[in-house]
């Protein structure tokens, strides 16, 4: 009987253990969308954002959350940065309050490239754009996500509200098979591999 016992508390220790130090049972993390907000080119970024928050609000959430939504079974929190304003500035003020685990940018190759810059040497995951299958408007995922955003924001989503969505399903995939988004060397490669040919 002791021996059970003692086998009964050695395991149950073992797996406070491993939830403790697992990081697959963090609760949460932090995107930063770099995307336009400001100038001609506002409403792609206003778009963008929506497609994007859309998808936060598909899976795991609940009333009351203080999180602006889920993705990948935990706890996101969005901020956004103007890609027309000073990047470098915002980027290394939310870097500097280590509130950040993945950066989603849009934009010319010189944003890219300038954020890349900016991220690198850091466990920062960049999300570049990728291709979304918003253009086979007949595919059934591709309907529900039009008639989710019509429901949600009043009018038919845009290229830039596809790729927004596309983007928060891509961390949606890599959060899942990661287990969190604390490896940004595994997240860059899962989201390398959902880059093209991604289906919702």
């Amino acid at each position: 009987m002791k021996i059970c016992q003692g086998v009964s508390f050695l395991l149950t220790i073992f797996l406070l253990g491993s939830i403790s130090f697992n990081p697959a049972y963090a609760h949460r993390f932090y995107v930063a969308l770099v995307i336009p907000f400001s100038n001609a080119v506002a409403d792609q970024g206003r778009q963008y954002r929506q497609g994007f928050m859309l998808a936060t609000t598909e899976r795991d959430s609940h009333p009351d959350e203080e999180s602006d939504g889920h993705l990948g079974g935990l706890d996101v929190y969005v901020s956004v940065i103007d890609s027309q304003g000073d990047i470098r500035t915002e980027i290394e003020r939310i870097v500097s309050q280590g509130r950040i685990d993945i950066v989603v940018a849009i934009g010319s190759e010189k944003t890219l490239s300038l954020v890349g810059n900016l991220l690198d040497g850091g466990n920062i995951a960049l999300l570049a754009p990728g291709q979304s299958p918003f253009s086979q408007s007949d595919m059934p995922a591709v309907v529900a996500f039009t008639s989710a955003f019509e429901n949600q924001y009043g009018g038919r989503p845009s290229a830039q509200a596809a790729h927004g969505y596309n983007a928060a399903r891509r961390i949606d995939v890599a959060v899942r098979i990661q287990g969190g988004a604390d490896d940004a060397e595994g997240m860059v490669r899962i989201f390398k591999r959902t880059a093209s040919n991604f289906t919702w």
